[in-house]
């Protein structure tokens, strides 16, 4: 469901739809931003939002989206296209500490009704899922806009699913269990396990249905026009069976919760072990889809073309403009910390805002131009090897026309 689609069935749904979910405002507002790269129109908007956190187990909330968000930051592609991303938090109250566990008799007041697989109906116990994805929906439209409302549930036993909503348990390593589930709902990847319970029940299983839609499956066997034959060595036997060296990308048998009859690219994926990297074929896909929703200076901000042009121009009720900062090429490889001061000239409107961030979207240093007329000035200390940026904000009705050059001073 598109997040203009939520918005609209919110909007129309009932005058107190948006009263019925307990949340817990953040700094005067209904949402906290986490990462903001540009305008929600252009960019691929997650929020983030908790079930089964009491109102003192908030900070713990705040942390466990922290290091969801740092799993991104480690496992390629979504590492190279963070760019890509608007990332924002809801802080969602609830009775209970905890979800529900079926199997085990386990029932708790959480806010969103939130609660693990029940294997006596066919369900795998690991899928987290909400009774109530209208209040999922509903609290995440909190937030200026949602792509993927992620479910973070206050639990340790190891658990996640995705599908219109995407889930989480917060157990030791659910980092991988971020990239994972996202890499289906971004990537619209399938899930590369050759069973769906996984109790032995269900083993052994064959495909039945055509062609899968997903990039990492195909029933496909001729190597010229299978999906990722491009990829495929003419070497490579088909089906594939020995992997040397590591990572040969071929025709895997299984995946899809089958055994047999449907292939995927590699024997190993993020997709079938959620410790392991994103094979060639998944990699592609998510970095071409991430990729789109950031701008080639975004991509390639030491590009020569990128160090005087902003590469983010958005409008919300303020004109902002951010430039990469160019790298110290003349600085001694061996000195890791220097003062950068950046001058804009040019910018004359008063209230005029900077910030410098590092790698990771966080400000560090910010400014501002107090007085008609005078240059804009800035400084930083940084990591001469490391990725800066430096943004402009400005409320002037006049500044729509005006293009402002920085100049970078490395001390």
């Amino acid at each position: 469901m598109s997040k203009f689609a939520i918005s609209f069935m919110l909007l129309f749904a009932g005058g107190n739809l948006l009263a019925q979910v307990d949340i817990q405002p953040q700094g005067g507002q209904n949402y906290a931003t986490v990462r903001c790269n540009g305008s929600t129109t252009q960019k691929y908007d997650i929020v983030f939002i908790g079930d089964g956190f009491r109102a003192s187990e908030q900070a713990l909330f705040n942390q466990k989206v922290e290091e969801a968000v740092d799993a991104l930051e480690a496992r390629s592609p979504y590492a190279e296209t963070m760019c890509a991303l608007n990332i924002w938090r809801v802080n969602v109250l609830s009775t209970e500490s905890g979800v529900d566990h079926p199997k085990d008799g386990i029932f708790k007041n959480s806010e969103l009704d939130c609660r693990y697989g029940n294997p006596s109906v066919g369900e795998a116990e690991r899928c987290i899922r909400s009774d109530s994805p209208a209040k999922c929906i509903e609290a995440a439209a909190y937030a200026p806009a949602s792509d993927a409302t992620f479910v973070l549930v206050n639990d340790t036993q190891w658990g996640g699913c995705a599908g219109t909503l995407v889930f989480s348990c917060i157990a030791s390593n659910f980092a991988q269990i971020i990239t994972h589930e996202l890499g289906h709902k971004i990537g619209f990847l399938a899930d590369e396990y050759t069973c769906y319970v996984c109790d032995g029940s269900d083993d052994g299983s064959t495909w039945s249905s055509g062609e899968p839609p997903d990039a990492n499956l195909t029933i496909n066997t001729n190597r010229a026009t299978t999906k990722w034959g491009d990829l495929i060595a003419a070497s490579t036997p088909i089906p594939t069976t020995v992997n040397t060296p590591a990572g040969v990308v071929g025709l895997w048998e299984g995946g899809g919760y089958t055994a047999l009859g449907v292939y995927r690219p590699q024997l190993t994926c993020q997709m079938i072990s959620s410790s392991q990297p994103f094979c060639a074929v998944c990699f592609r896909e998510m970095k071409a889809l991430l990729s789109s929703h950031c701008s080639y200076c975004e991509l390639n901000p030491l590009s020569f073309y990128c160090f005087d042009l902003p590469y983010e121009v958005h409008w919300w009720d303020r004109l902002r403009l951010r430039w990469p900062i160019p790298p110290c090429l003349s600085c001694p490889p061996d000195d890791l910390r220097k003062r950068w001061e950046i001058i804009f000239e040019q910018v004359v409107f008063e209230g005029t805002e900077a910030f410098v961030y590092d790698e990771k979207g966080v400000v560090i240093a910010e400014s501002a131009v107090r007085q008609r007329g005078q240059p804009l000035r800035i400084s930083f200390e940084g990591n001469p090897l490391k990725s800066y940026s430096v943004e402009i904000v400005t409320g002037a009705p006049q500044a729509k026309t005006f293009n402002p050059t920085p100049k970078y001073i490395v001390k």
